[in-house]
C-alpha cells in the first residue's frame, strides 16, 4: 500500500507545481488563454503529473508493465495531442470525429477489447469502440464548469483505484492513483474561481485514460457475472448527464454533439444555486455511484442496493431540479 501513497504525493506535489508554472507563463501570453480569459494549459499539467507518479510505479521494483498498458499509455498521449492541437485552433466537428474514429479505431486493430463471454469476438470490438469513443467524449462534455469535470474525475479514480486494488489488479490501480494525484493538484487551481482550465487536451486525455484503463480491470467471476457492470456503474452520473444534455438538445431541435448550456450543472446554476452549491450536489451524486461500483465487487447484497438506490434517488432529483431551469 505504501507504493500507491508515494505515487499519488508524487503525483499531487508534481502537480502542484508544474500547473502553478503553467498558470503564471499562460497569463503573459495571450494564445494560451480561451475567450473567458482562464489559461487551458491545465491538460499539460495534468498529463505531466501524472507521467510522474507512473514512472515511478513503473521503477519501483521493476514492476513489469505488460504491452497492452503501454498501449494505453501511449494512444492516452496521442489523444491529449490532437486535444492539444484542437485548443489552439478549434476543429470542425467533422474533423474531430474523424480523428476520434481513426485514433480509436487504430488502439484496437491490436488491443484488447472488453471481455464479454456470451457475445462474439467482433461484438466485444464494436462494444469496445463504443465505450472508448464514449467515454472520451464524456468526459470532454463534463469539462463546462469551475471543478466539475475535475471533482467528478477524482471521485469516480478514488473508486476504480479501490475496486481495481481489492481485485488484485495492482498496476492498473497503481496508474489510477496517479490520475487521482494529479487530478487532486489540479482542483486546487479549478476549484471556483477557476485559475486554470483542462482544455480539451486534458478532458479528451482524462476520458481516454478511464475508458481504456477501466477496460483493462478484470472485474466479473463464475460467482458474480454483474461486477461486469462496475465500469457503467462508477460512471454513471457522467453518462447520465451526457444523455440528459443530448435528450435536452434533440428537443430544441439542436444537434446532441453541438454547444449548448444544457448540462444538469448549468441548469442548476441558472436556477440560482452558488457554483459551490452545485458541485457539492454533483459530487455527493458521483460519489454514491462510486460506491455502489464499489460495493458490486461483492455481488447484490443490501449494501450495494442500499447505495444503488441512494444514487438513482439523487440522480433523480438533480434531473428534476434541472428541468425547472430549462
Amino acid at each position: 500500500m505504501k507504493i500507491y501513497l508515494v505515487i499519488f504525493l508524487l503525483s499531487f506535489f508534481s502537480g502542484s507545481v508544474l500547473i502553478n508554472r503553467l498558470k503564471r507563463f499562460s497569463f503573459k501570453e495571450p494564445f494560451l488563454k480561451h475567450k473567458n480569459n482562464t489559461p487551458f494549459l491545465g491538460g499539460t499539467g495534468l498529463l505531466l503529473s501524472f507521467g510522474f507518479g507512473a514512472s515511478a510505479l513503473f521503477f519501483y521494483k521493476n514492476i513489469y508493465i505488460s504491452s497492452e498498458l503501454t498501449r494505453i499509455l501511449i494512444f492516452a498521449f496521442i489523444v491529449f495531442i490532437m486535444g492539444l492541437l484542437d485548443d489552439f485552433k478549434e476543429f470542425s466537428l467533422f474533423k474531430k470525429v474523424l480523428i476520434q474514429v481513426i485514433v480509436i479505431g487504430l488502439f484496437l486493430v491490436k488491443g484488447k477489447p472488453i471481455q464479454v463471454y456470451f457475445i462474439p469476438l467482433w461484438a466485444n470490438y464494436f462494444v469496445s469502440f463504443l465505450w472508448i469513443m464514449g467515454i472520451t467524449n464524456v468526459f470532454n462534455l463534463l469539462d463546462i464548469g469551475d471543478g466539475f469535470c475535475a471533482g467528478v474525475s477524482l471521485i469516480a479514480g478514488l473508486a476504480f483505484f479501490i475496486v481495481l486494488f481489492i481485485n488484485g489488479n495492482l498496476i492498473t490501480a497503481g496508474l489510477f492513483a496517479c490520475v487521482c494525484g494529479a487530478l487532486f493538484s489540479f482542483l486546487i487551481f479549478n476549484f471556483p474561481p477557476a485559475k486554470i482550465m483542462l482544455g480539451n487536451s486534458g478532458s479528451h486525455f482524462l476520458g481516454f485514460l478511464f475508458a481504456t484503463l477501466s477496460m483493462h480491470g478484470d472485474y466479473a467471476t463464475l460467482d458474480n457475472p454483474f461486477s461486469v457492470l462496475i465500469p457503467l456503474v462508477i460512471l454513471a452520473f457522467p453518462m447520465i448527464d451526457t444523455l440528459y444534455l443530448i435528450v435536452s438538445r434533440l428537443k430544441k431541435g439542436i444537434a446532441p454533439l453541438m454547444k449548448s448550456n444544457d448540462h444538469i450543472f448549468l441548469h442548476l446554476l441558472s436556477l440560482g444555486k452558488t457554483i459551490k452549491h452545485a458541485l457539492l450536489d454533483t459530487y455527493l451524486t458521483t460519489f454514491l455511484w462510486g460506491v455502489s461500483g464499489i460495493s458490486l465487487i461483492f455481488g447484490i447484497n443490501i449494501f450495494f442496493l442500499s447505495f444503488i438506490a441512494l444514487a438513482i434517488l439523487f440522480s433523480t432529483r438533480l434531473i428534476f431540479i434541472a428541468n425547472k431551469g430549462q
